[in-house]
């Protein structure tokens, strides 16, 4: 379908915790926004979510949907994930 179609994508559940941070999230997104079809990408790491503006005819809803989730877990499996619990700061 030609024309212009926005998706968002809800990070936290494509990346659930604790391999979701905000630098992961930054990495999607300039990955995302190299993709050839894709107009523009809004990304706000702290909300964990991610909006693409892609070209219809260039590239597919089915297309860009298994494209996010490719890159989501090459770059989530990309580093080493860690959580600490923190006690006795207070």
């Amino acid at each position: 379908m030609a024309g212009q179609h926005t998706h968002e994508y809800d990070l936290t559940s494509l990346l659930p915790s604790p391999r979701y941070c905000a630098s992961c999230a930054e990495r999607i997104c300039a990955a995302v926004s190299g993709l050839a079809g894709v107009i523009d990408v809004a990304c706000d790491p702290e909300a964990g979510t991610l909006t693409v503006t892609r070209d219809g005819a260039a590239l597919s809803s089915r297309e860009l949907d298994a494209a996010v989730r490719r890159i989501t877990a090459e770059e989530a499996g990309a580093v080493a994930h860690a959580s600490y619990r923190l006690t006795g700061l207070d």
